[in-house]
């Protein structure tokens, strides 16, 4: 039977969306933990994490099992969603590793300044509307949608570059509060993995097969 490879990988590529549904969830899980210090928060976010690993494995097998056949080696469609899969797989490691430094803020009552707490809290509401915006680029190829994303992905960058550098300069100049500092800057360098790994994503999209 001939497979048509670009409407299987557009058929694939839609049912990727229920594991972003459960990223999406995780980082809302994080974000929970993070401003009501709920330990317990943060015990969802390893079991969402084990969803999104079954849901992900299934296809990544499925992939591999393709790509074995000698006439599939070098086919374009499957390396595209094997790659996407990859990323998605990191996104949720990074999420989950950014559960660490909330553990720490909680179990040392630690007290996050109100511009940083302000920015984490205005890049979890970012960061969640992105993956909703990749989840419909999931559904449906869409240009400016693509630019879209990716635009609001390097503003969003460009902000955790900038906060970092401020934090640098007051942590020289002061004396501030270094365990605080060092969990707000902890969970910048997370968001900033995430979000190239949201890049990369687009970018292997819009690659012509």
């Amino acid at each position: 039977m001939k497979i048509y490879w670009h409407i299987f990988y557009r058929k694939r590529l839609a049912s990727f969306a229920s594991a972003l549904d459960h990223i999406r969830l995780m980082l809302g899980a994080v974000r929970q933990a993070f401003n009501r210090n709920s330990l317990k928060e943060l015990e969802e976010i390893q079991r969402l994490q084990d969803i999104i690993t079954l849901d992900l494995d299934k296809y990544f097998e499925e992939i591999e099992v393709a790509q074995a056949q000698p006439e599939n080696a070098d086919n374009a469609f499957l390396k595209k969603l094997y790659g996407i899969l990859g990323h998605l797989e990191h996104v949720a490691d990074e999420i989950k590793k950014m559960g660490e430094p909330v553990r720490r803020k909680i179990r040392e009552s630690t007290m996050i300044g109100e511009v940083e707490l302000f920015h984490l809290n205005d890049l979890f509401t970012q960061v969640k509307g992105l993956l909703r915006g990749l989840a419909d680029l999931f559904h449906a190829d869409n240009l400016s949608l693509k630019k879209y994303l990716l635009n609001q992905a390097d503003l969003l960058l460009a902000h955790c570059f900038s906060a970092v550098t401020a934090h640098e300069t007051t942590m020289t100049h002061s004396f501030g509060h270094p365990h605080a500092f060092a969990i707000y800057l902890e969970i910048l360098e997370r968001f900033k993995i995430i979000l190239n790994h949201v890049k990369d994503i687009i970018v292997i999209m819009d690659e012509k097969p």
